[in-house]
């Protein structure tokens, strides 16, 4: 593997200490076929859990999500710019199938996150503008660690996370997950426009 292929988000597993260790002293057991098989089932739980959990999110949750990131003092003016279709900024921004599958199922409760920074809106004007400046400083944060696609929409996802109150749960990922799909689907996350030539 190139140095990239083996710090890309597809050939990682986040282990605790112990966990690190006993798979590298076992590594007759922990051969790289069980690795994936297991990297891959828990991909699948952790995705039906967060499936799951995006029904049960609710403004209390999106109040956690956006309630750090939104009192930053970073400014913008930027107006939102009128989406592409979803599926070609997939594309445009090299995404693979399951950023494009966690940005589908993020995107249930894109409505509710709108609603959410209006109202929240009517009592602090520019709070829908300083979220959006919060993500873009997160996502050129990202890009100046040389991130790109499924890594970088990791990047935002776990960056967003860490700011989103003192317990993590299903229901907490899932509404940092709808947050940032919804500043995807608006455009001020990610190229909404190829390069000119």
């Amino acid at each position: 593997m190139t140095p990239d292929q083996r710090g890309s988000a597809d050939n990682l597993i986040y282990l605790c200490g112990p966990h690190h260790d006993v798979v590298d002293t076992q590594l007759n057991y922990h051969t790289v076929e069980f690795l994936r098989d297991t990297k891959r089932k828990h991909e699948r739980t952790v995705a039906r859990a967060m499936a799951h959990a995006m029904g049960q999110v609710g403004f209390e949750h999106l109040e956690v999500v956006c309630k750090f990131l939104g009192t930053s003092n970073a400014r913008t003016n930027d107006a939102i710019i009128i989406p592409i279709d979803i599926k070609e900024k997939v594309d445009l921004n090299g995404l693979g199938p399951v950023a494009e599958e966690r940005i589908k199922v993020g995107l249930a409760k894109s409505a509710e996150v709108a609603e959410f920074i209006d109202a929240i809106s009517n009592m602090r004007p520019s709070f829908g503008n300083i979220l959006a400046a919060r993500f873009k400083q997160e996502y050129y944060a990202g890009l100046a660690q040389g991130l790109a696609g499924d890594d970088l929409f990791e990047f935002i996802c776990a960056a967003a996370l860490e700011h989103a109150g003192p317990v993590e749960s299903d229901t907490l990922r899932a509404a940092t997950l709808a947050t940032v799909a919804h500043f995807f689907q608006i455009c001020e996350l990610f190229e909404h426009e190829s390069p000119a030539a």
